[in-house]
């Protein structure tokens, strides 16, 4: 397991937030977000990063669409570099697109393994919200699919490197 892990660990490199610091990339990052309670989020930050674009903003609720829609015309006005996300309800659609070159995954958390691995067998990058997995079983499969379609993995627990929380850390201790 230990093992696993640390391969996980070392597979990540590709996405949100380490997608919005990559500033010297040649070519413009083709992002399309699934999930979009926690994915609103990971929409705003791909529009505000100049080497991004957001091409869906995906969910099976119609609302939640109309909601990262909303969220899309705002951002234009503010980040004209990017344009709106398209809508979508079928996240199977997005993986056949060959523009996308990373998923932004914020389904619910039992979505998280399948959709990785589906993504990477698409082509695309992946950035998964925590839990990335429900056990180390589907870590495993995670770091064998990574490694299998060569395509990068993130996982979304960069709040422990925030200076806030490692300074509440270090108090508890």
């Amino acid at each position: 397991f230990v093992k696993t892990a640390a391969a996980a660990g070392a597979a990540a490199a590709v996405a949100f937030p380490s997608i919005l610091h990559a500033k010297d990339t040649q070519k413009k990052i083709t992002v399309g977000v699934v999930g979009l309670s926690r994915g609103l989020g990971h929409l705003r930050k791909y529009m505000e990063a100049s080497n991004c674009e957001v091409a869906y903003a995906c969910d099976v609720d119609e609302r939640r669409i109309a909601s990262g829609l909303n969220i899309g015309k705002d951002y234009l006005k503010k980040f004209p570099q990017t344009k709106d996300p398209k809508g979508e309800k079928d996240f199977q659609r997005i993986l056949k697109d060959k523009s996308i070159d990373v998923i932004s995954i914020a389904m619910p958390n039992f979505w998280h393994t399948p959709a990785a691995i589906l993504a990477m067998q698409a082509g695309k990058h992946v950035y998964v919200e925590k839990p990335g997995c429900q056990n180390s079983r589907e870590a495993e499969l995670i770091v064998a699919a990574s490694r299998k379609y060569k395509k990068k993995v993130q996982m979304g627990n960069q709040r422990r490197s925030q200076p806030g929380i490692i300074e509440g850390i270090e108090r508890v201790r």
